[in-house]
């Protein structure tokens, strides 16, 4: 009769599953070549779903231990062999970077990882066409991971949580054997031994809220990108929406301004997006129009709007504005004056999930100081 383990209680129930398999087939009780319980037998000797079983087949599969053969079951492979391909110790030879690669942020940060790989002999696959991002169907994310399953990629870079929906990556999570969230995870969920390496968002809005404080300004402008739906909060595992990066890059904002003495009334939020056409810089100007300014722009190009409108009623920047961008792009240097931007330091980030794959480290949530870059502004 099979028995799950106690040392594998605190991971997920397909994967105790998975392991107490693993310890038969290593003691002896399933021999290479001999059949293994069907489904139905297992989910009956665990006592769980079929879904479960299923997914603890997956992972079995996937880690070389057993093999299918149509209308007669399910065999073991030989242990040493199933050992050398994918057992904890073997190296990684995959990686899928299953995010965005363009734009000065994610380019840097993939440019650096593939490098760092490169180095290590590791293959990595880019999505192509490029992943779906949070307005795609989950069709089209799907396809995305049966792609990578296909390809036999061992382990995901993704950029946190933003785009593959929690219950999407778990179906297909025993396909894999390490997953990496980068940058941004805003998830109140976690995957059991998951990388996160991310940067730090209160520390973030303070270096911005600090460097606005010591240019002398005492009105404060926050421009964020939009008020985050419902739907995607709960996609992305976030009770609500106080929990998305933006909103605490904001508290660390204002947590720096109350601790220097300004009064909440001194703060106003645009949680809007403003686009770039003449109606939106018109009223945007007319909010400048009241005072000098310290303005943290949440994205370096939503800067533009802020210089377009200060242009118009003929502001100076240096008697009557102070901007910060955000993630210090290419933007800082086409704007003029140039543009002090915070780097959330995404090659740093690069290079420790480089490191995370190469030593097949499992587990680590590391969190990067980010940095205040200045420039004229």
């Amino acid at each position: 009769m099979l028995k799950e383990t106690d040392k594998t209680l605190s991971l997920p129930k397909y994967y105790q599953i998975s392991e107490s398999i693993k310890e038969k087939i290593a003691n002896g009780e399933f021999v290479p070549g001999g059949r293994i319980p069907t489904y139905q037998a297992l989910t009956e000797c665990f006592k769980t779903t079929m879904p479960t079983i299923c997914n603890a087949v997956r992972q079995l599969e996937a880690d070389g231990y057993i093999y299918k053969a149509r209308g007669k079951g399910m065999f073991v492979t030989v242990p040493a062999v199933a050992a050398n391909k994918t057992g904890a110790g073997a190296a990684i030879r995959k990686v899928g970077l299953a995010m965005r690669t363009r734009g000065d942020l994610h380019q840097n940060l993939a440019e650096t990882l593939i490098r760092d790989l490169e180095k290590s002999d590791i293959d990595h696959i880019l999505q192509s066409p490029v992943l779906p991002d949070a307005d795609s169907n989950l069709a089209d994310k799907e396809k995305c991971l049966k792609k990578y399953v296909a390809n036999g990629i061992e382990t995901l870079v993704m950029d946190g949580s933003r785009h593959m929906p929690y219950k999407l990556l778990h179906k297909y999570r025993a396909n894999f054997r390490q997953l990496n969230f980068l940058m941004h995870y805003e998830s109140g969920i976690d995957f059991p031994d998951a990388n996160i390496i991310t940067f730090d968002p209160v520390k973030a809005g303070r270096l911005a809220a600090e460097h606005l404080i010591k240019a002398g300004r005492k009105k404060f402008i926050f421009i964020t990108f939009y008020n985050l739906p419902e739907t995607e909060r709960q996609r992305n595992g976030c009770r609500n929406g106080d929990e998305c990066h933006d909103m605490v890059i904001l508290g660390g904002m204002k947590a720096a301004l109350r601790e220097a003495g300004f009064p909440e009334s001194s703060l106003t939020v645009i949680k809007e997006g403003l686009s770039l056409n003449d109606r939106s810089i018109m009223e945007f100007a007319e909010l400048l129009k009241q005072g000098p300014a310290g303005i943290f722009a949440l994205g370096d190009f939503r800067a533009v709007q802020v210089y377009k409108a200060a242009s118009i009623i003929g502001l100076d920047f240096k008697q009557n504005l102070s901007i910060v961008g955000f993630y210090n792009t290419s933007w800082t240097e086409v704007l003029h004056p140039a543009l002090t931007s915070i780097s959330i330091n995404e090659t740093e980030i690069a290079h420790l999930a480089a490191d995370c794959i190469i030593n097949r480290k499992t587990g680590q949530r590391i969190v990067v100081e980010p940095k205040l870059v200045v420039r004229e502004t």
